[in-house]
């Protein structure tokens, strides 16, 4: 009982925490969670295996995060995005849903590998200038991006599909298929969202009223430092190498941090030949880096504590063992109701591989099918995972758009939660789950 009521506090106090900006995630992730572990008896050597287990999983993602901020940094220094900024207000000229919807498309093929992380880089490192330039919100922009992800994250390569699916005991392609009509409807749900998200940004004056407004300008205005440092005559090869970064990562097995760490020192070497160069740029944007670093690694050090020590485990049973025996046939409903809320303070691995299990068992006594609980926990868990702050991918999202986790929880909550409802409910009308 105690594990469990510990678990539930330091989830509790950690969103708290950080929705109030009362302390910094790193803060939070360290000092919770071994608080926690040492109130329920842990001793010092467990604590530390915990630890070494959650941040084992995490390291390569925190790699990541150097790698990536560095890369797309240099890059914006050599003038790489000038152009594409450049041509992008011109086709824009003000339109403000043509971009939103700009970016959703690219967020949904981009979303088609199924890391987040990836999706965030390429939309808004290079449509970001863009977004600023026509005043719409940032936290607008990441929401049209987050809302494509949450529907495409249901791919069968997906990680809560996968994750499911060894649960569960079924091909994932096989058990992805009766999914392809939610997933339409919900991204067409999404789609209508952008209009309404742009037509909230018009409102707010978003976008440019008169084209011969400076805004249209594609003389962008710099510093004589900044201009130093550009290369349009390696513009080439700069856009050669991005493309093959990507290429890299959605048609190899290569590790992503070693593709951004190959590109990187490629980039640095390329634009410039000199040391010295190469350490002030290094220098210049290791600050960019070190506070997600530094963050990610903290997350293991939660996530670690909370699945190894049992905590987990505990919160499920004590949710489940509290609700009356009524409740049974629609426990996985409920928990799907609630699943996005459940998946901000839990990682999905033992959201799916602890939680998952436990729901299919207690609903298994009222005729529910194994299928049916994981599709209602696949849909309302996945609807708020962007969001999470125990996921890696939150914190590049929040790097590569300069929002606090304040702004875009509080932007974004809502609208994908509402997104993955109506996901579930029309489940739930095609008798994909059942009850």
């Amino acid at each position: 009982m105690l594990l469990g009521i510990t678990g539930f506090v330091i989830i509790i106090a950690m969103v708290y925490l950080l929705l109030k900006e009362k302390a910094i995630p790193i803060s939070v992730f360290v000092l919770l969670p071994i608080v926690g572990a040492l109130i329920n008896g842990f001793g010092a050597v467990e604590i530390t295996t915990f630890v070494k287990e959650g941040c084992a999983k995490v390291w390569p993602m925190a790699a990541l995060f150097v790698f990536t901020v560095t890369f797309f940094d240099v890059m914006g220094d050599a003038g790489l995005f000038d152009k594409v900024v450049e041509h992008s207000v011109k086709m824009a000229k003000g339109n403000v849903t043509g971009v939103l919807l700009a970016i959703f498309a690219i967020a949904t093929i981009a979303s088609l590998a199924a890391d987040s992380p990836s999706t965030y880089l390429i939309v808004m490192v290079p449509l970001l200038p863009l977004v600023k330039k026509l005043n719409i919100r940032v936290s607008s922009a990441m929401l049209v991006t987050c809302m494509a992800i949450s529907v495409m994250n249901l791919l069968p390569w997906g990680g809560a599909v996968n994750r499911a699916c060894i649960t569960v005991g079924i091909d994932s392609a096989v058990m992805w298929k009766p999914l392809i009509p939610v997933q339409v409807f919900g991204w067409f749900c999404a789609l209508i969202a952008v209009f309404f998200i742009s037509n909230g940004e018009k409102k707010r004056d978003a976008g440019i009223q008169n084209e011969s407004d400076d805004v249209l300008s594609v003389k962008m205005a710099s510093s004589a430092e900044a201009e130093a440092l550009k290369r349009p005559k390696l513009l080439g090869f700069n856009i050669a190498l991005t493309v093959l970064v990507f290429v890299l990562l959605f048609t190899t097995d290569l590790p992503n941090y070693f593709i951004f760490m190959c590109g990187c020192v490629l980039v640095l070497m390329v634009n410039y030949p000199d040391a010295k160069q190469q350490k002030e740029r290094i220098n210049e944007h290791a600050a960019d880096s070190l506070i997600s670093v530094a963050t990610v690694l903290s997350a293991g050090v939660l996530v670690g504590v909370l699945n190894n020590s049992g905590m987990i485990t505990a919160m499920a049973n004590m949710i489940i063992n509290f609700l009356p025996d009524s409740m049974g046939p629609y426990l996985h409903l409920i928990f799907g109701f609630f699943g996005g809320f459940i998946g901000l303070g839990v990682n999905p691995d033992p959201l799916y591989y602890g939680l998952l299990p436990i729901l299919i068992e207690v609903t298994s006594n009222f005729g529910v099918s194994p299928e049916s609980v994981a599709y209602a926990l696949m849909i309302g868990g996945d609807s708020i995972f962007t969001l999470s702050p125990v996921i890696a991918g939150t914190y590049m999202a929040l790097t590569v758009s300069g929002l606090s986790y304040k702004e875009h929880m509080r932007r974004s909550l809502m609208p994908l939660w509402i997104l993955g409802l109506l996901m579930l409910g029309f489940a739930m009308v095609i008798g994909l789950v059942t009850f």
